[in-house]
């Protein structure tokens, strides 16, 4: 079997695309290339993709490297941490300033009254603590306990169970491994003496002969003595030789600057490819450092030149300078004067570094904006502590509780305590399986804090991985769904008066169709009579299922089945009696009622007279300590005319038996000289809407 390997061009791609360049460290040897893989890939699981704060994981190493003494894997660290190349690997990481990194030079290494202390205060920590923030005390201490870890102590045991009390045992384990990963580098760079520190960092270390002392990496004896002030770099062969060499770095800029003046006097190929300008305007003495600063930077560049004549040195300091063509470009700039009144400066291009930070602060305000703008609670959390990153202002709205509030200590516990009890578990679950890689999706109940209402929310978490698919953070949006569960409650309850008003209305058919089949004489009549109950019937359906729960208008009810029968009102009919509104059950056996009075009066009452004139009155009334509605219909005009009931139709049963049974009627019919007189006495407690 042939083994499948990357060629070193893919290889070396890989390292610059997760560390931001190529350390010597990972340049394969000739005679062992595979080893150098290897560490790679240990390198990758236990440094790159721990999860891990990427500038916890770079200034442990710092401090780290200093105990072990590796010169190259201190000053490679440091420049990571400083933004030379990603600190580790995360290229959205903000680095430290060079002063913040200088002060993690000056902490106390490793001695035992120092550990004791450090490890006293962890041991009394109560509950799993997040990964400090930069420069805390807790960090210190938990540099001083890896420290004992890492060059194993008397204090070793003590500290391996000290960092699980305060962190967990996961972020022991996360941490075990890194230090595992660092002795290894140690080792191999110890192995490689004739490992060069890497170009960026000896330039960077050139430049500042106290930064070099300070990570132990001179070229020269770092207890030789200091040349003599005024000893003059062009009197000496030695010194020109290596100004000459200086002058050969094609990777950063070199320039020499007549710092009286402030006029450039030479300057390496590489600055000029930087800036675009001529060899012969370098040397016609046309470019000052005046010229070639914007003006908003005058004031700060002019300070580092005070600064140059009190100490000799200058910088290191960014800022932007002009291109030929009117452009401009980030540089980073550190030098020194070399004794004769030329200041020798480096120049880095940060174009890039400066670009990606802009795009960055770009990209976290359109993010911020949106969360700012959004009725929804956008978050995210730390998939290892659980810790909020990003909470966004629309959880004070939903939750009625300051951010302030939620934002201290453990950010986990003060949010889980404003749900319903039931639900705390669940979310905790959810939590739990966006973080193992797995999409969550719940609703739950709070009480929200302002006003004590109780809301329903949905939140959906997902996991938020990095280059390699580790879940780094957890990512969210929490939606208040109140409106939208009480529409859904409010729907199944029109579905079930439905499905009940439905039933009902196919029982009344099935008693209307039989009732009128009782009643008729013939097919034709059978029709005719069916057809005008039908349409009553769907009349009433019409407006009830409009708004089943606003109730029927009565006068409507009434009139409706009077004008159906082409009756004209105050010419034929007139209504009277006070605004009410009928339920929709007792609407459909009230409207049927009134169809059947308007149909017998229009074939064989009033409304068969020229004169003859029906009034329809309601009233409430008290009788028996139950409350009734009251409707008189009394049909006048048809005096000389012999009245009764000739037939038990339909319209007999429904107002003496049908009426009574659905909604608990009395009903009262005499048949007068003037027409009929019908008293309908309803129970309105239970027809009447309220």
């Amino acid at each position: 079997m042939v083994e499948q390997r990357m060629d070193d061009g893919a290889f070396e791609r890989e390292i610059v695309q997760r560390l931001g360049l190529m350390p010597n460290l990972f340049r394969p040897p000739p005679s062992a290339p595979e080893a150098t893989r290897q560490l790679w890939q240990l390198a990758k699981c236990a440094y790159l993709d721990a999860p891990l704060p990427p500038l916890f994981k770079e200034r442990l190493a710092v401090h780290l490297s200093r105990l072990a003494g590796s010169a190259y894997c201190l000053t490679r660290h440091f420049g990571f941490l400083i933004g030379l190349g990603w600190p580790a690997g995360d290229s959205t990481s903000r680095p430290e300033t060079l002063d913040q990194a200088r002060q993690l030079l000056s902490l106390p290494l490793t001695d035992a009254p120092h550990v004791a202390a450090a490890l006293d205060r962890l041991e009394a920590v109560g509950t799993s603590r997040p990964i400090p923030e930069p420069r805390s005390e807790t960090e210190t201490d938990l540099f001083a306990a890896a420290a004992a870890l890492f060059q194993p102590t008397a204090a070793a045991a003590r500290a391996r169970l000290a960092i699980r009390q305060a962190f967990g045992d996961t972020k022991f384990e996360l941490l075990a491994g890194f230090l595992a990963y660092l002795r290894m580098a140690h080792f191999w760079a110890e192995a490689h003496p004739e490992l060069p520190i890497d170009s960026d960092l000896h330039t960077l270390t050139q430049s500042d002969p106290e930064l070099a002392a300070q990570l132990s990496c001179r070229q020269l004896d770092h207890h030789a003595s200091p040349a003599p002030a005024d000893s003059r770099v062009a009197g000496s062969g030695t010194s020109s030789h290596r100004l000459h060499r200086l002058l050969e770095i094609d990777s950063v800029g070199v320039l020499f600057f007549d710092h009286e003046e402030g006029t450039l006097i030479d300057a390496n190929d590489a600055f000029l490819d930087m800036t675009g300008y001529s060899r012969e305007e370098v040397r016609s003495r046309q470019l000052t450092w005046q010229s070639l600063t914007p003006p908003e930077w005058v004031e700060s560049s002019t300070s580092q030149i005070e600064n140059l004549k009190r100490t000799g040195r200058i910088g290191p300091y960014e800022k932007e300078y002009f291109r030929k063509d009117g452009e401009r470009a980030w540089m980073m700039f550190a030098g020194r004067d070399i004794g004769d009144g030329t200041l020798v400066e480096l120049a880095m291009n940060i174009d890039d570094r400066k670009r990606t930070e802009a795009a960055l602060r770009d990209s976290e305000a359109r993010f911020r904006q949106f969360g700012e703008a959004s009725s929804d609670v956008l978050w995210i959390r730390d998939a290892g502590n659980m810790q909020w990153e990003y909470l966004s202002p629309a959880f004070e709205t939903i939750y009625g509780v300051q951010l302030a509030a939620v934002l201290q200590g453990d950010h986990l516990t003060p949010w889980i305590e404003l749900m319903l009890p039931e639900y705390r578990a669940r979310a905790v679950d959810g939590l739990e399986r966006a973080r193992q890689g797995e999409r969550d999706s719940f609703d739950f109940r709070i009480i929200r804090q302002t006003d004590g209402a109780v809301r329903w929310l949905r939140i959906r978490s997902f996991p938020m991985v990095d280059a390699a698919g580790r879940v780094q953070r957890i990512g969210g949006i929490t939606q208040d769904i109140t409106a939208l569960v009480e529409a859904a409650d409010h729907q199944r309850l029109l579905l079930a008066e439905l499905q009940h008003r439905v039933r009902n209305l196919l029982a009344v058919i099935r008693s209307i169709i039989r009732r009128t089949g009782d009643s008729s004489e013939s097919v034709e009549d059978f029709a005719g009579h069916l057809e005008g109950r039908i349409a009553a019937l769907s009349r009433i359906q019409a407006v009830v299922t409009r708004d089943p729960l606003a109730g029927f208008d009565l006068t409507e009810l009434i009139a409706d089945e009077l004008r159906a029968g082409a009756a004209r009102e105050d010419r034929q009919y007139s209504l009277s009696g006070p605004a009410l509104r009928i339920k929709p059950k007792a609407a459909e056996s009230i409207g049927l009622a009134m169809h059947e009075l308007a149909t017998n009066a229009l074939k064989f009452g009033a409304l068969t007279m020229p004169r003859g004139f029906i009034n329809i009155a309601w009233r409430l009334e008290e009788r028996d300590a139950i409350r009734w509605l009251v409707i008189d219909w009394i049909e006048t005009g048809l005096s000389g005319r012999v009245l009764g009931a000739s037939r038990h139709g339909f319209g007999t049963v429904l107002l003496e038996q049908m009426l009574p049974y659905d909604v608990g009627a009395r009903v009262v019919r005499r048949f007068e000289p003037s027409g009929l007189r019908c008293e309908i006495w309803l129970p309105a407690d239970d027809i009447v809407k309220h």
